[in-house]
């Protein structure tokens, strides 16, 4: 069977012969006038003077004279008109959206020859109906009278007076609108359609270029295009080709012969031209399901469904299908595993690309600019996306990325940002429409100037998007300085020029009728091939849903036959079908997953073919098993190089407490962080979470008893101090500039939003602290912050080995009971109560009193220093700082420690701990306790995140 294009220029071949040259060949597309002429040139057995092939778009601009407009100045214009008509002020801003939408509906108005009149008349009586609308059918009537009898029946509210309000405007803004533009010779699409019409209509005799027009495989004609076919039919000028299956266009039932029937009837094909209808061999359909979106794309290197990729093939000969445009670069990436050559016919939307995600990054950096003590700054999530872009990505950037997260920079100011030309660029505040569209081009053009020391395929493709964009603002300057550019706001700016961005298509140069064929649905129409794979054939891809916005309510469409939804769906119905009819071999692939949005529902058309065709399609099924490869636990077996350098480390560093629980709590995380030497990556914290609490916590308490370190306090000078919230205040405000703002200078920090609620909470502790200290007043303050450490001999392989213990004591004091090691936790809630050192090293314990453990440590650390005092391990919990007995020392078996009684035996449990840490055979194996694992800065690694 051959394809339908070819069939046509045969028949045309054998009726004009030489005289072809002087037809116009009218398609619905470009592509499909490539392949007609590829026919026509095969058919050729000499030179010959082909016919003019155009678009249908182009034929009516080339006969009206009229040009088309860009939308943005066409809404800009009624946008104008709607506000002297209608006397609403409405600004650009509030109007641009909805501006669309009535430009859309005038351009189904006029594309459907509408009375704009009679459809945007306000019919309080329905009898009216009867004798205004005699040219309806009585469904038409009906419908209409539906709408009104029902809008009627509502009763007064706010939504219906308003549309009222509007509805009754819209025909004289319509006719204005539409006379402005007949007077300049510009329009939308449906106005130049209408125009044409009407000229045409008025004229007795056409005076066209091309002594004949065919129209090739159109479908469903929108009432201009209808009335522009029958004048030329009319004339005795006019042919007309259409593509179909008989089995779809002699069931009335089908929808993809919705058009098609009707189309046969007014306009016939010529006498003598037959739909080549020879039967097929069986067509093998291949329906397969994958789950996932971009994996549908490795079908194309499955040897089942797309075969002989080397062989030499025809332009015809095979065409992958995307339902959803989308999802081209994974097609295409996929499919070049295989295929040497592959054209795509369909343009790459601009925003998919970098430079498209970079002008949408800066939008938001310019959006979240605030003052901050007389600088600028810019919030530091924007910041943080524009110098980790690819575009912008340097050694520079990335120094600029470590330091605002090292200094917890929330507002970066621009002076911090401003390391090089192109940074001073990026990171400098506009204040007006102009002054940011000057800055995109400037900014567009810096790169383009970088990118061209470069060399490369993907060079020269970043090259083409940055051309793209710098045309596409600097058009859309020209359109806005036309029309009132001071009423152009900043906000309206971006919101346009994203808009205009979205709309570009940058097309792929190569050779057209050469290699595998890429193309959408639309792309596909009149175009037949004998092996085709179709990709996301699901519900919602295929027949493409999208909510149709219009002033227009549902049932005055229908009711002056502007198309709905129905017709959506007939439409893709034909083209689904049609695509089908003459293809050899069709794999039909769809994502079968179930995530988001997608319901992983394949398209009623393959239920259809199950259950209502004689098409009975071969189902596959491609699966992913990951599920092995993450459900192994991690286990790394301890060596002697492990060992070694634990040994030589902690000779000369010294290792914490907290390591010590980190071992205890996960032997695995111990082995990251301080036998791999893996560092955890430095986080921006916005908000303050629980540990940077404790920290600002500790660090106020420390400068509160400043003043009294080796010095006796007293109960009344701990009330003084209590009081005087101005000196509390001063040292929670240093608190957050050394560990929110990372040691700025004061006078740099304002604290401000939810941190003022943080700040409050804290003063509120540290003043419950004083009231509580006067209990054990009066007090010496030995150390605030103290830095300890102290030698631990371990016998490794017969060898005494030193290691160092030691860390930071919040604060020591010299109490009448003894020296008190104090411990500030701000954490979880916690019991100060233990009975057996075997708690301390119990992993399978759900609460492990891993504090008391630390402060024991500490005690020990202190004693091997200072000697052997009465120590005092003391842990301020501060959620327990409002009990009305306030008990903050470490009890064993009911009795508050002193350490020096219980030293020997925990020293011993401690000396195991150490001997098995440092031992050769340790295995680092993951914890058991995966709740552990959720705020565990490794759990990516371990595959427990």
């Amino acid at each position: 069977m051959d394809p339908f294009l070819k069939q046509v220029a045969r028949f045309l071949d054998q009726q004009f012969g030489a005289g072809i040259s002087r037809l116009s060949v009218v398609f619905p597309s470009r592509r499909s006038g490539v392949f007609f002429n590829a026919y026509l040139n095969d058919l050729a057995t000499g030179p010959i003077l082909g016919p003019e092939v155009i678009t249908i778009n182009d034929l009516v601009a080339q006969l009206s004279g009229m040009q088309i407009s860009d939308q943005i100045s066409l809404i800009l214009r009624l946008h104008r008109i709607y506000r002297e008509e209608t006397g609403h002020l409405e600004e650009l801003d509030d109007f641009f959206f909805w501006g669309e939408i009535l430009l859309n509906d005038f351009n189904d108005v006029d594309k459907y020859l509408l009375d704009a009149d009679d459809l945007f008349q306000n019919i309080s009586d329905l009898k009216e109906i009867e004798s205004r609308f005699d040219y309806l059918t009585p469904g038409q009537k009906r419908a209409i009278e539906l709408f009104w009898g029902n809008l009627g029946k509502a009763g007064a509210s706010v939504n219906r007076e308003k549309f009222l309000t509007i509805w009754n405007k819209l025909a004289t803004v319509y006719h204005r609108f539409r006379d402005e533009l007949l007077a300049e010779q510009v329009g939308y699409s449906g106005l130049v359609y209408r125009d044409l019409v009407e000229k045409l209509q008025r004229q007795p005799e056409l005076n066209l270029p091309s002594d004949r027009y065919v129209f090739v495989g159109f479908n469903a004609l929108n009432a201009a295009e209808n009335s522009l076919f029958r004048r030329f039919k009319s004339a005795g000028i006019a042919d007309f080709f259409w593509d179909y299956d008989v089995a779809f266009v002699q069931d009335p039932t089908h929808e993809a012969g919705l058009f098609i029937r009707q189309n046969l009837i007014e306009f016939p094909m010529p006498n003598g031209f037959v739909l080549d209808e020879d039967v097929l061999p069986a067509k093998k359909i291949q329906v397969v399901s994958v789950p996932g979106q971009v994996a549908q794309a490795q079908v194309v290197n499955h040897q089942q469904f797309l075969a002989n990729p080397a062989a030499k093939t025809s332009f015809d000969d095979a065409a992958l299908v995307l339902a959803d445009e989308n999802f081209l670069i994974p097609v295409v990436s996929a499919a070049g595993c295989r295929f040497n050559s592959i054209n795509i016919t369909m343009g790459y939307p601009l925003q998919n690309t970098p430079v498209y995600s970079l002008i949408s990054q800066l939008i938001e950096l310019q959006k979240n600019f605030r003052r901050l003590d007389g600088d600028e700054a810019f919030y530091y999530r924007p910041v943080l996306a524009v110098l980790n872009h690819q575009l912008l990505a340097s050694p520079e950037s990335k120094k600029l990325v470590r330091e605002i997260h090292q200094q917890n920079k929330i507002y970066v100011r621009t002076s911090d940002l401003k390391k090089d030309e192109l940074f001073s660029l990026a990171f400098t505040r506009q204040e007006d429409w102009r002054g940011c569209a000057d800055y995109f081009m400037k900014l567009v053009r810096m790169l383009a100037v970088r990118y061209q020391s470069k060399g490369g395929a993907s060079v020269h493709l970043e090259a083409e998007y940055l051309y793209q964009v710098y045309l596409a603002v600097q058009r859309l300057v020209d359109t806005l300085e036309q029309f009132h550019p001071e009423k152009i706001s900043l906000s309206l700016f971006y919101r346009i020029l994203v808009q205009h961005l979205q709309r570009i298509a940058i097309p792929f140069e190569g050779e057209p009728l050469s290699g595998l064929q890429v193309m959408g649905v639309l792309e596909t129409r009149n175009l037949d091939f004998k092996k085709l794979v179709l990709f996301s054939v699901n519900e919602g891809k295929l027949p493409k849903t999208s909510a149709v916005h219009s002033f227009i309510p549902y049932n005055l469409r229908k009711a002056f036959g502007l198309p709905a939804y129905e017709e959506q769906d007939a439409m893709y119905a034909y083209y689904f079908y049609r695509l089908l009819h003459r293809a050899e071999e069709v794999v039909l692939v769809y994502d079968s997953s179930s995530d988001g949005l997608n319901t992983g529902e394949m398209s009623r058309y393959l239920f259809q073919m199950m259950y209502d065709s004689d098409l009975k399609p071969e189902f596959w099924h491609l699966d992913f098993d990951f599920k092995a490869s993450g459900s192994e636990p991690i286990s790394i077996p301890g060596t002697a190089v492990h060992q070694q350098r634990l040994l030589e480390r902690y000779a000369e560093k010294r290792l914490s407490p907290s390591a010590l629980n980190t071992y205890l709590d996960c032997k695995l995380k111990f082995y990251f962080r301080h036998v791999a030497n893996i560092k955890e990556t430095d986080e921006l914290l916005e908000d303050v979470d629980p540990r940077l609490f404790g920290n600002l916590f500790h660090h106020a308490a420390e400068l509160i008893y400043t003043e009294f370190k080796g010095k006796e306090v007293s109960s009344e000078d701990l009330k003084t101090v209590a009081v005087n919230k101005n000196k509390i205040g001063k040292a929670i405000h240093s608190a957050f500039a050394r560990e929110y703002y990372k040691d700025r200078a004061l006078k740099d920090v304002k604290i401000t939003g939810k941190n003022i609620l943080i700040a409050e909470n804290l003063q509120t502790y540290l003043e419950r602290m004083l009231e509580n200290d006067r209990a054990f007043a009066p007090f010496t303050v030995l150390e605030l912050e103290g830095d300890f450490e102290a030698e631990f001999v371990l016998p490794i392989g017969g060898v005494p080995r030193k290691i160092k213990l030691g860390g930071i004591v919040d604060r020591i004091d010299q109490t009448r009971d003894g020296v008190r090691i104090i411990d500030y936790k701000t954490g979880r809630a916690l019991d100060l109560k233990f009975k057996k050192f075997s708690e301390f090293y119990d992993r399978e314990k759900s609460k492990r009193p891993k504090e008391i453990f630390q402060t024991l440590v500490y005690a020990e650390i202190y004693r091997r220093n200072k000697g052997n005092l009465p120590i005092l391990p003391t842990i301020y919990k501060i959620d327990q700082f409002f009990d009305e007995d306030f008990l903050p020392s470490v009890m064993q078996n009911g009795q508050p420690v002193n350490y020096s009684g219980i030293a020997d035996e925990f020293v011993a449990s401690l000396d195991e701990l150490l001997l098995e840490m440092f031992s050769d055979s340790t295995v680092y194996d993951q914890t058991a306790e995966v709740r552990k694992c959720q705020t565990c800065p490794y759990n990516l690694i371990c595959r427990r995140g």
